[in-house]
Parts: structure tokens; sequence; C-alpha cells
């Protein structure tokens, strides 16, 4: 299964994400920082998707996208605790079925404040726990890897590109990146194949951030490969 992870920056350019994503090929896609409907919508046609649930606001909104070989078996909107005068978020969170593979993914981004993204993570973990397909989760953690929300997430998944990447994965600003700031988090029981950064063009206008792109295995119940 291919899973790319990207923060979209509002829609910036609509129409060049939809063409990373359709040359990726991606089976599922965990958006951030989407934008309104129309755009969204144009999005996932020009990449061949379905959106399969969207939550929060524009601009600090989530969503899933996914091609038409992913069984969608539910979703939901998970809320995330932030005070007056923070922009509110939602996690958006789906449980889908891929070559015989049962998957709980989520598509996240924590806010900028670090007191509310250690709340915030312990939200989200709080409500993985009692999902019993294994976790994968595409987030923009609006902090770097040797930050708290980070460690976390290392502590109980597998941190992507730690696995299978090469270089330093840096993906924020897009023109000069110097931070590896939006991640792919794998449960223990997948197999990461691939981690990778896009940086070829239209990258560059695309967005403020590069999207990830994960290549995952997992077995399905009677044990065999499946992805």
């Amino acid at each position: 299964m291919r899973l790319v992870s990207y923060n979209v920056s509002g829609g910036l350019d609509p129409a060049a994400v939809g063409r990373i994503l359709a040359a990726e090929q991606a089976d599922v896609v965990c958006l951030t920082e989407i934008p309104p409907a129309g755009r969204l919508r144009s999005i996932a046609r020009a990449a061949g998707l379905d959106i399969v649930v969207r939550a929060g606001r524009r601009g600090t909104g989530t969503a899933i996208l996914a091609s038409g070989s992913v069984r969608v078996r539910a979703t939901d909107l998970v809320p995330l605790t932030t005070p007056r005068d923070v922009p509110s978020r939602q996690a958006s969170h789906a449980i889908i079925g891929v070559g015989g593979l049962g998957l709980s993914v989520t598509a996240v981004q924590f806010g900028l404040r670090p007191e509310v993204r250690r709340t915030n993570l312990d939200e989200l973990l709080d409500y993985l726990d009692s999902i019993e397909q294994p976790s994968v989760i595409g987030a923009d953690l609006n902090e770097s890897i040797r930050s708290p929300v980070a460690a976390g997430l290392a502590a109980r998944l597998q941190d992507a590109h730690a696995v299978a990447g090469t270089g330093a994965g840096l993906t924020y600003p897009t023109s000069d990146p110097s931070t590896r700031q939006d991640f792919v988090f794998v449960d223990p029981s997948l197999t990461v194949h691939r981690a990778a950064v896009l940086v070829d063009p239209p990258v560059d206008v695309a967005s403020h951030h590069r999207p990830v792109v994960v290549d995952l295995e997992g077995h399905d119940g009677g044990g065999e490969p499946a992805g």
C-alpha cells in the first residue's frame, strides 16, 4: 500500500497537488491544512481519488482521500481540545481495507503551542487505543523529530522515515527546507519498504510543505502478505 502525507497549505495550488498525487498513484492520502470544499474536490478529481472523510475548518482541517481499490469500513472525526484563543482542530480517521489488510488511518495536524500539542497527543492516542486495526498516522506535527510529540509517537509507532528513508527527510519550508515537520507513523506490525520526501516539480509551487510518500506491507488475517 502506498500512502502520502501532505500539508497542502490551504490549497495553495490545487492543480499542482492533484498532479503530484496522480503521479504517485497513492492508495491513501492524508491531507492537512485542507482547502475549501471546492478546491478539495478539485484535488481529489485530479488525483483520481475519492474524499473519504474531512474534518475541521479550512486552513486547519484534515482529510483522507483513497483510491477506488480501498474499501472504507468506517469514518470518524476526532476532536482535539484547544483553548478559546486557538483555532480548533479535528483529526480525520478511517478504518479501511486494502488487499486483505485492515488499517486504521489518521490524518492530523497538531497546533502551534507545545502544551496544546502534548494534550492533543494524549487525546489522539487514547482514541486510537480503542481501535483494533494497526494504525498509520499521516501528520504535520508543527515540531521536529527531537520534540516531545514526535518522541511520544515514535515510542509507540515506527517513524517511517527513520526505518526506510534516506537523508534528513526535510519537509518545511518547500523552497529551502530546514526541518522535518511532516511525518508518517506506522504500527510495528507493518513493514515499511520505502519512505521518501518528494522534491521534483511541481512540488516547488504546490504547497509550503513537501509531501511524504511511504510504501507499506502488512499481513491479512490468514497471515499472507497484503498491501
